[in-house]
């Protein structure tokens, strides 16, 4: 009785404890670039000084920068989006991949780049066809791999290019080549991969 109601507790927790830490580790990927900048700020203006509660001065200068850096990049993406919809916008924004993709070697990073990002974030994509294990980063270990549309399945005699993501970063990661012999097929959707990749292995559909 007492272990049901452990695990069902457990069962009721996880969801939130996964989701607070990956939320967590987003924000402070995308605070600590500007982070040290605002608390220069806040620091020069003598403000958020004394503790609050059971936070630190320290504690609640670091919760208000990163609260700010947050908000106003939330707005940022917010006003680009909305300045999106402006023609005028729009040709400026063309304008820039139009000059980014001139660049030598960054336009090859940014394209690359940026048709991974719309594939992997697109419900439709067709981008990836099958989900497989593949022997890496040695031999004696496996991780998921996705292989690209059936199209692009052999680009040399009996090699398969394998797109192996990152955790928790999907959109980021290694582009293998594999003999056929290496992959091993599993029964898992393209979607239930990468919740699986994202979450760190906590969110498996139990077809491993």
């Amino acid at each position: 009785m007492m272990k049901r109601y452990f695990l069902a507790g457990l069962a009721l927790l996880l969801p939130t404890a996964i989701t607070l830490i990956v939320t967590l580790f987003i924000v402070n990927f995308i605070t600590r670039p500007f982070e040290g900048a605002v608390e220069a700020v806040l620091n020069h203006y003598h403000l958020f000084e004394n503790p609050f509660f059971f936070l630190s001065a320290n504690q609640v200068l670091n919760l208000v920068s990163k609260t700010i850096v947050i908000v106003c990049i939330i707005a940022l993406i917010f006003l680009i989006g909305v300045m999106g919809q402006n023609m005028i916008t729009q040709a400026l924004f063309r304008l820039g991949d139009y000059i980014i993709h001139k660049i030598p070697f960054v336009n090859k990073v940014y394209k690359a780049t940026t048709e991974v990002v719309q594939n992997i974030f697109k419900t439709d994509s067709t981008a990836f066809s099958k989900v497989v294990l593949v022997p890496f980063p040695h031999v004696n270990a496996y991780s998921i791999g996705l292989i690209s549309a059936e199209q692009n399945f052999h680009l040399t005699k009996n090699k398969v290019s394998i797109f192996v993501p990152g955790t928790p970063n999907p959109t980021m990661g290694f582009m293998l080549m594999f003999d056929e012999s290496e992959i091993v097929p599993i029964n898992m959707k393209v979607d239930e991969a990468l919740k699986f990749v994202i979450s760190c292995g906590i969110m498996s559909s139990g077809k491993l």
